[in-house]
């Protein structure tokens, strides 16, 4: 065994590369495949929207919902305008949102 080693560490001189063990260098493909999986990557972590889920007193509401349904209640009155601005407070003891749209139109929803 003891030659084994010897001849191993001679071939990694010779050469002047150090190698990890068990690792194999990536082709060319490869790292064009993986830098197209973490740009993939990067582009959903620049765009994530996360899901929101409010827990209270044994109930749930799902945050996302709520924004729907101001929207909806909002179009309900202004069919063409479009929102440009949202703001949503959410009073769990009333099961109650309360929004205001646009800075100017205020409503609220049960759920």
């Amino acid at each position: 065994m003891a030659r084994k080693a010897v001849r191993k560490a001679s071939k990694t001189e010779e050469t002047g590369v150090k190698r990890k063990p068990g690792r194999q260098p990536m082709t060319a493909e490869e790292k064009e495949a993986a830098a197209k999986v973490r740009a993939e990557e990067k582009e959903r972590a620049a765009n994530l929207k996360p899901e929101i889920v409010l827990q209270y007193q044994g109930g749930e509401v799902d945050m996302a919902a709520l924004v729907e349904a101001a929207k909806a209640d909002f179009h309900a009155v202004h069919k063409r305008a479009l929102v440009t601005a949202l703001k949503l407070y959410v009073k769990p003891e009333e099961h109650m949102a309360y929004y205001v749209i646009n800075e100017s139109h205020e409503g609220k929803v049960s759920y």
